[in-house]
């Protein structure tokens, strides 16, 4: 029997007394990890795979940011990307002439959205912007400052349950942003800019758990199989748009001064679409995705008998709507392929 790695190298195993089974490690991979007799090294068992980690797990990963010349959109990608990617330790320098910035959770809304109702967000000092954006990530926080930099640490070891329970948030928000939605249109909750707040702020929530997600995702590289690591991936940026839909949906009410309620039939549908695949992708079963399929074709024939009588907003709105249920057909598609994927049966599968 043999153990094959990831480079193609073969160990045999080998029988040392009554139950001990034993395998050879490359010399390669032991000197490149400082290993010596005596060491001990991570088994974490995935699947058909016996993952073996070295002292690389241990190691923190640092980074440096240059503010110089920073958008604060372009600020947010670069602290994010490195939040995501598992850094320990970020650095920003920034540019002490440069005294004000604009808000971190508002600019695009503030430039485009917000100004269409009148409302302006006050600039911020470089410190106070940064730690505004920091308290928007899970786990981190700022140790250090002066006068042309700050220092960003991770506070929180992150662990399979933390990644649970924040996907699972994630879920349950979206699921209060149908509800929220449809009970403002319900309810005729318009010409309102507290709801576009509103909603923004319930979209924060779900961007910050994403992020999270992401970041375990990066920082425990044997909490899932590498392929389906990829499918959640995608799934969570899939979620992160979703997300954003319920802002512009939410922005369309807060200017219009007509009802919305002929787009409820379509809102509701979609909602459920939603839910449908909330429960597949916990608890997959063929009928509850052949379920998901018809539904999806409901969907699209309520839209076709419903999209040329509309107008304005209303037309917009049921835009967003139809947009939500592709994001969720897409989802629903990473979520079959999961299923395929996680299966090692031979002779081929049957769903």
């Amino acid at each position: 029997m043999f153990i094959r790695g990831t480079h193609g190298l073969k160990r045999r195993i080998i029988k040392q007394g009554h139950n001990t089974l034993t395998i050879t490690l490359p010399r390669e991979w032991t000197r490149s990890h400082h290993l010596e007799a005596g060491d001990e090294v991570d088994l974490t068992q995935q699947e058909h795979a016996l993952i073996i980690n070295g002292h690389e797990h241990d190691e923190k990963k640092t980074c440096e940011i240059d503010l110089t010349g920073f958008t604060m959109p372009l600020l947010w990608r670069y602290l994010q990307g490195a939040y995501r990617a598992g850094c320990d330790e970020i650095t920003i320098y920034f540019d002490p002439h440069k005294k004000e910035w604009e808000d971190a959770y508002h600019y695009y809304t503030t430039h485009f959205e917000y100004s269409r109702l009148g409302e302006k967000t006050p600039l911020r000092p470089t410190i106070a912007m940064l730690q505004e954006t920091v308290n928007r990530f899970i786990g981190i926080d700022i140790i250090e400052t002066g006068k042309t930099y700050c220092k960003i640490k991770e506070m929180a070891a992150v662990s399979h349950k933390e990644f649970e329970n924040s996907l699972r948030r994630i879920f349950i928000t979206l699921n209060h942003l149908f509800e929220r939605i449809i009970e403002a249109i319900e309810k005729d909750e318009i010409g309102n800019p507290n709801l576009c707040k509103e909603i923004h702020t319930i979209d924060l929530s779900i961007d910050k758990f994403v992020d999270y997600c992401a970041r375990i995702l990066n920082k425990v590289p044997a909490l899932f199989p590498e392929h389906q690591k990829q499918l959640i991936f995608s799934s969570l940026f899939i979620l992160e748009l979703a997300g954003d839909e319920f802002k512009y949906v939410g922005k369309h009410l807060a200017t219009t001064s007509e009802s919305a309620k002929e787009v409820l039939p379509l809102a509701r549908i979609v909602k459920h679409h939603f839910d449908l695949y909330y429960k597949l992708y916990y608890a997959y079963q063929r009928d509850l995705a052949v379920e998901f399929g018809k539904h999806d074709v409901k969907l699209y024939e309520k839209h076709f008998t419903m999209k040329e009588g509309l107008s304005g907003e209303n037309r917009s709105i049921v835009k967003h709507f139809m947009l939500l249920s592709k994001f969720i057909l897409g989802l629903a598609e990473l979520r079959i392929q999961m299923e395929f994927q996680a299966s090692d049966q031979p002779g081929g599968l049957r769903h």
